[in-house]
């Protein structure tokens, strides 16, 4: 390590576009990493300094009136991240304005509801699970951080070679998860997701959805991201009856970020 420095050293001081009186600083950071704030920096200095990435360390060679201004701006950058907790939940019974409406609730709820004379405000929703079609996924990061949960089944099955003389057992992975990578704008947060959902139907075949999108949203909402949906159409007839069904189902993504400390 030490003669990887003294190489570093040794061409930052060989380097001929700088004055002879250039001076070499290490500049330590306490809350991020040199290689997020190096192309922060890289391009507001130009040719007037160095720079070179040594971890939790930033390595400058510059004059001594721009290392101070470079002091400063790295003051600025390095300060503490946020951490967040990221929830997706996917589902056919339930929409964003649901559960925003369910989180006015709780939120206007008296501590003592025994001593409060006035009305509870908003709305209340009460949902019943019609089917299993429902998941939920949360994750914690930080911000600027790239984040990836998966969990799921794997699913034997066999199928015969061409002339059916023998049999194999191919496994097939049927997940649900989200990637993610968030940053904070002031009480919004800006996220790049991408969610997506497997499941093996009664045919024993994969039915996937997915998404994927870019969006500015507010702290603490509920925001659906879109939604996969169809139709269906049924009807059988006999002797004394005919029937039809019609039926529609959509499936909703929707995403919510906190900040907690």
């Amino acid at each position: 390590m030490k003669k990887l420095l003294a190489l570093i050293f040794i061409s930052l001081l060989g380097n001929s576009v700088f004055a002879a009186d250039a001076i070499i600083e290490v500049i330590p950071l306490s809350n991020r990493p040199a290689f997020e704030i190096l192309p922060l920096l890289a391009p507001l200095l130009g040719n007037t300094a160095q720079l070179i990435d040594n971890g939790s360390n930033l390595l400058v060679k510059t004059t001594p009136d721009k290392l101070a201004e470079i002091k400063a701006i790295v003051r600025q950058l390095d300060v503490r991240q946020s951490n967040l907790i990221i929830t997706v939940r996917q589902s056919k019974q339930t929409t964003a304005d649901e559960l925003n409406a369910a989180a006015r609730v709780q939120l206007n709820i008296p501590a003592d509801p025994s001593r409060s004379g006035g009305r509870i405000g908003g709305h209340f929703y009460q949902t019943q699970e019609k089917n299993a079609d429902q998941n939920t996924q949360t994750i914690r990061t930080m911000e600027g951080v790239a984040a990836h949960i998966k969990a799921g089944n794997v699913y034997p099955s066999q199928y015969s070679s061409r002339y059916g003389y023998a049999t194999a057992t191919e496994l097939t992975e049927a997940t649900t998860g989200f990637s993610v990578v968030p940053r904070l704008a002031g009480q919004q947060v800006i996220l790049n997701i991408s969610p997506w959902s497997d499941k093996l139907n009664n045919q024993g075949q994969i039915e996937t959805q997915n998404a994927q999108s870019t969006l500015r949203i507010n702290l603490g909402e509920w925001v659906e991201l879109g939604g996969v949906g169809g139709n269906s159409n049924n009807s059988s007839s006999g002797a004394f009856v005919n029937t039809r069904q019609v039926g529609e189902s959509r499936m909703h993504i929707l995403v919510k970020v906190d900040r907690v400390n």
